[in-house]
């Protein structure tokens, strides 16, 4: 296992890179992809930004781990999640763009006085993975506080509180669970098969569970290696959890390389920069140490906003 400090900063700048490289196309459809894919940093002609520039699941990223290095405190978190939203903080250049819907409806209730634990969207189509694109910061910070560590009651209630500031429904928060697990569990053991097992670890958990035992069946083919071997024309990307986490899991399992994981993730298309994102977090925990395309971390945006981020964790008595 490496160090905290190089896991830590590895990631975050690995989020950054998945999330820059896959903006860009953001939302557009495969076929077109399959043409002409993208392994290069490009702009973003949608909201007219160069290229390298990173979107929310950088932006709440570092927020979240800044949150994080102060303690876990629901109040702070969806304070700095305002911050982002309303002035453009934790952002390479002070405005805040592309924010989902959930997390958006979130924000306003926490501005309006709702508890940040009541915030998130309860519905079905509540289900999108504005969560799932800042638990990395969530894993480290649980890891160091648990150093028997084990996906146990205790684990789960602190994944739950935090997802639950934008998103409540028991899918969502069965996908942080099972996300935040496999983080974690391949910082400990980093290969294939350990993914799987975090998996299933977490989904042994949840049904047993009865306020989540109906979720489960949602997610039990990310733990089937059968599943995450069937041609990538068989995997439905898009920006809802249970997509997302099979795309993302689909493109780890069918790579050997850092680089070509996160070259597959963005080129589903649909929501690239998040799936890249996530992606991109994993494949570089998984295949540390991992040497960055030299191209990408050229034009990355924000690098030292990064460095601090990190920096500022690393000084806690949290990481």
């Amino acid at each position: 296992m490496y160090s905290t400090s190089y896991l830590l900063f590895q990631s975050l700048t690995a989020v950054a890179l998945g999330d820059a490289l896959g903006l860009p196309i953001q939302f557009e459809k495969r076929e077109n992809l399959l043409e002409n894919p993208v392994d290069t940093m490009k702009p973003s002609a949608a909201f007219n930004l160069p290229q390298g520039t990173w979107s929310d699941d950088t932006s709440l990223s570092i927020a979240s781990l800044l949150s994080l290095a102060m303690g876990f405190n629901l109040h702070d978190l969806m304070t700095r999640y305002s911050q982002w939203y309303h002035f453009g903080e934790y952002t390479p250049f002070g405005k805040s763009f592309g924010v989902g819907k959930t997390t958006a409806e979130a924000i306003s209730r926490f501005d309006k006085g709702i508890p940040p634990e009541k915030c998130g969207g309860i519905g079905e189509m509540d289900n999108g993975n504005g969560a799932l694109m800042r638990m990395m910061p969530l894993a480290f910070f649980i890891l160091t506080d648990h150093q028997n560590y084990q996906f146990n009651d205790e684990v789960a209630q602190t994944i739950h509180e935090y997802t639950e500031t934008t998103h409540r429904h028991p899918r969502s928060l069965v996908a942080s669970g099972i996300l935040t697990n496999v983080i974690i569990r391949i910082i400990q053991n980093p290969n294939k098969y350990a993914m799987l097992r975090a998996v299933n670890e977490a989904l042994d958990y949840y049904k047993g569970k009865d306020a989540f035992a109906a979720q489960t069946p949602y997610f039990k083919q990310l733990g089937d290696a059968s599943f995450l071997r069937q041609p990538s024309a068989n995997i439905q990307a898009s920006p809802y959890v249970v997509d997302t986490l099979n795309t993302s899991f689909w493109c780890l399992m069918n790579s050997e390389q850092y680089f070509v994981a996160v070259k597959r993730a963005v080129n589903f298309g649909s929501d690239a920069d998040t799936i890249g994102s996530i992606t991109s977090m994993l494949a570089s925990l998984l295949y540390a140490p991992v040497t960055f395309p030299v191209n990408w971390l050229r034009d990355l945006k924000g690098r030292d906003q990064i460095r601090v981020a990190v920096s500022s964790a690393l000084i806690s008595n949290y990481f």
